[in-house]
């Protein structure tokens, strides 16, 4: 009867645990993030000393490892490690490849922090689209 006892109590703990570093990017959940800006928003932005990174999944960086001038790559299934170190005393913009749920869903985790969080419209695609040529 201890053994029922001890392992219901600790599925209960186990299921009801709200710790961060248990958060799951590739979980399925696709959030939608409103606060998005265009590449003419991001530059404004990054010359106001916004802080810009790609958040695209390790592998489309393996295969487009270029990035956009200013960003810094960080993975998106590591951002609970991550996000901690970030400021929160300046905008952060999140990209991907298309500015979809990757970078959505980054932009909506790092809100939950109360960080001051954007997406860019487009992602990288529309950054090349655009034929900005400042890639770093």
């Amino acid at each position: 009867m201890k053994a029922y006892l001890t392992l219901f109590i600790f599925l209960v703990l186990t299921a009801c645990g709200n710790d961060e570093s248990t958060f799951v990017f590739r979980d399925g959940a696709r959030p939608t993030y409103d606060r998005t800006v265009s590449i003419a928003e991001m530059n404004n932005l990054a010359t106001q000393g916004a802080m810009i990174i790609d958040v695209r999944l390790q592998e489309d960086f393996v295969n487009n490892p270029e990035l956009i001038k200013g960003a810094s790559y960080r993975d998106p299934d590591a951002i609970s490690e991550w996000a901690k170190g970030l400021p929160n005393d300046q905008p952060i913009i999140v990209y991907c490849v298309k500015g979809a749920w990757v970078s959505q869903k980054a932009a909506t985790y790092l809100r939950e922090l109360n960080l001051d969080v954007y997406s860019l419209s487009g992602g990288l695609n529309a950054w090349e689209k655009a034929n900005i040529s400042s890639l770093k």
